[in-house]
């Protein structure tokens, strides 16, 4: 899009980190994935999608020697609490069913 020229062609060492990557960042990933949806909540199931950033950052930090200002630790921790409110919002919060009773024969009478 920005208009720059490829001046080499990757070599097998790239072609192996893409199809690393289109492996198991996937196929792995959408079976992961599908098996969660079948078997736990939404919720839980879903979750990956803010947990995959910050362990994204925590890696950064500590494999690359990337450094975080206050304010974006301060943004890690909202997102994990965020998180454990979602997977333990059913415990924490219950919801009361509501009963409504239903006639029937005997009642109309």
């Amino acid at each position: 899009l920005s208009g720059e020229k490829l001046a080499t062609l990757p070599g097998l060492s790239g072609f192996m980190a893409v199809g690393y990557l289109a492996l198991f960042g996937s196929i792995i990933a959408i079976n992961a994935y599908m098996y969660l949806i079948r078997n736990v909540s939404p919720a839980l199931a879903t979750s990956y999608a803010y947990v995959n950033p910050v362990v994204a950052v925590l890696l950064g930090t500590g494999l690359g020697g990337e450094r975080l200002s206050p304010v974006e630790w301060a943004a890690l921790g909202v997102i994990v609490f965020a998180v454990v409110l979602v997977t333990l919002g059913k415990y924490l919060f219950p919801v009361k069913a509501v009963v409504t009773p239903c006639k029937t024969e005997d009642s109309r009478q």
